[in-house]
């Protein structure tokens, strides 16, 4: 399926997606941010989507899906981009699941993430929006099934941002000075 396509002929589908996971797709791909030539990538990749803090989602050569962060982090999210939008739309506020020590075993991971979802909910109680129906409604529109148990997707996200190759960024000093980043977004 055509996730990226299908998000940029559908201005009120692509809303949904901001409204529910802080994603905006761009009107078309872009170059990774280099920040005026200083950061460089291991692995290629074009730039589909951004979140409101300004960090980027990269669409990697090997078809996995990449993301840097503003504050500097970076690395590989999913493996496709079906499992990108399978994260998303099960987890919005994904960047809350990077507590490595949760992974240890599926019924920690599901109690982890059943609680980090109740968190979700109660921040948003005097909102006039409604995740689980917004959930439901960006998955049916992009044909995703909601899972009532993350853990599986979870897991996906956390072996995905373990495994080489990681993706990694490297920043390059005015003096020449380089610095590396892990390349997963657990190793904080």
């Amino acid at each position: 399926m055509d996730y990226i396509g299908m998000l940029r002929g559908d201005h009120d589908l692509s809303d949904l997606l901001c409204d529910v996971c802080d994603i905006e797709v761009f009107p078309e791909d872009k170059t990774p941010e280099d920040e005026g030539g200083h950061l460089a990538y291991n692995i290629p990749g074009k730039t589909f989507a951004g979140a409101g803090c300004g960090s980027e989602y990269i669409l990697l050569e090997d078809g996995s899906i990449g993301f840097w962060g503003s504050e500097g982090e970076c690395g590989r999210i999913a493996d496709s981009l079906k499992e990108f939008f399978e994260l998303m739309v099960n987890c919005p506020g994904w960047r809350d699941y990077l507590e490595e020590e949760a992974y240890q075993d599926q019924e920690s991971l599901a109690a982890f993430a059943e609680e980090i979802y109740e968190e979700h909910l109660e921040d948003m109680e005097d909102m006039d929006f409604y995740l689980p129906a917004a959930q439901r409604e960006l998955a049916d529109r992009l044909g995703i099934e909601i899972r009532d148990d993350v853990a599986e997707i979870l897991m996906r996200f956390y072996d995905c941002a373990k495994r080489e190759p990681r993706f990694i960024s490297t920043y390059t000093e005015n003096d020449g000075s380089t610095h590396s980043g892990t390349g997963s977004l657990f190793d904080r």
